[in-house]
């Protein structure tokens, strides 16, 4: 298995944030089906898994409070996969939902933010 760069790593964990979020609620099914169902859903498992995490705070890409926060929008996205709001009417008005596209959104803006402060 080829291994991937930090860069790329920190490219692949930004993306996989950016595929969730408030936006979602007003898109097409479709949209919110390739966004959360499949990339979200893969990317959270693979990219915001905490050793990933952990790596890119190393590298200084990312702050302590953003692992925090990318780890508990993992964890609460996974819990979800196991209930009856795993689906896209759910995305739209279910509070729970609601938290986690609210969480991502707030992550989205850190990221961009502790770039911006780090340049």
């Amino acid at each position: 298995m080829e291994s991937i760069s930090i860069e790329e790593l920190y490219e692949l964990c930004v993306d996989t944030i950016k595929r969730c979020g408030t936006y979602l609620i007003n898109s097409d099914d479709l949209v919110i089906e390739y966004n959360i169902f499949e990339e979200f859903d893969i990317g959270a498992i693979s990219f915001l898994h905490t050793d990933n995490l952990k790596k890119l705070v190393g590298e200084g890409l990312i702050s302590v409070d953003i692992m925090r926060k990318s780890s508990t929008l993992r964890n609460e996205f996974l819990a979800i996969q196991q209930g009856k709001e795993w689906n896209i009417n759910a995305v739209r008005h279910s509070s729970r939902w609601k938290e986690i596209l609210e969480l991502a959104d707030e992550i989205n803006s850190m990221v961009v933010r502790y770039v911006n402060a780090e340049r």
